[in-house]
């Protein structure tokens, strides 16, 4: 039997989207939720400040220093997903962003988009290459078809549109990561429940790729000078893109 990085990786291939399933500790993401829900509240309210950027009504992104429970190297870099990351990536891929996706209580269904990643925009050999870039969701809150899941076009990462409603609204569990192609056609599903569904975010790239689509600011992936001293080597290169605070 294949080991498990190398079906999700397989599957990102063919279909654009895998999970990778308990790879953190619940406690740990426990811990990180209430870590965020304490020292950064204003992720939990709906107005509208500079570092958060809006993509639909209710749903927002924004770059997180990384420190605390979120400095954890399980959070961090999973050991599961880094070795998909290694499958689909190459050894020396890195972080090129890293931050919270909030949906609001009552966010609703947002467009349909690709992240990016499109190298050859023209030329029909875009659909046959490899990734340049994934994201990475892990979820401090269970995504499912109350608190609002991401809804993906299956197979959109090799065709030039998307179909008329998702094919794939996958439940991810607290503890469980969701990685997609970034030229994959997706969405944000409605949260209809009553608590907000932050997840932890992440772009994973090739070494010479750099996103020129999203994040205008230069602070896209934060890191605190201490944390990022006392995490090795193995991390230091993965956030080599990283702003430091000293």
């Amino acid at each position: 039997m294949k080991p498990p990085s190398v079906q999700a990786s397989e599957q990102l291939w063919r279909d654009g989207v895998c999970i990778v399933s308990d790879i953190v500790d619940q406690d740990l993401m426990q811990e990180c939720l209430v870590e965020l829900q304490t020292a950064h509240s204003h992720f939990f309210n709906a107005d509208e400040t500079p570092e958060k950027l809006f993509v639909s009504e209710g749903r927002f992104y924004s770059a997180l220093e990384i420190s605390g429970s979120f400095a954890r190297p399980e959070v961090l870099l999973p050991p599961g997903v880094e070795q998909v990351l290694c499958e689909c990536l190459g050894p020396d891929f890195v972080f090129d962003s890293w931050g919270i996706i909030n949906a609001l209580p009552g966010a609703g269904e947002q467009h349909w988009h690709r992240d990016g990643g499109i190298l050859f925009p023209s030329n029909p050999i875009n659909a046959m290459l490899p990734p340049s870039a994934i994201t990475l969701a892990i979820p401090l809150v269970e995504m499912n078809h109350e608190t609002g899941t991401t809804g993906f076009s299956i197979k959109s990462h090799r065709a030039n549109g998307h179909k008329d409603r998702p094919d794939y609204q996958p439940i991810v569990p607290v503890g469980s990561a969701v990685l997609w192609d970034y030229r994959v056609f997706h969405k944000g599903m409605p949260n209809k429940s009553n608590t907000a569904r932050p997840l932890i975010y992440a772009t994973a790239c090739r070494d010479w790729w750099h996103d020129t689509l999203n994040h205008e600011s230069e602070d896209r992936l934060l890191v605190q000078g201490s944390v990022l001293d006392g995490l090795g080597v193995r991390l230091q290169k993965r956030l080599q893109r990283a702003k430091v605070s000293r």
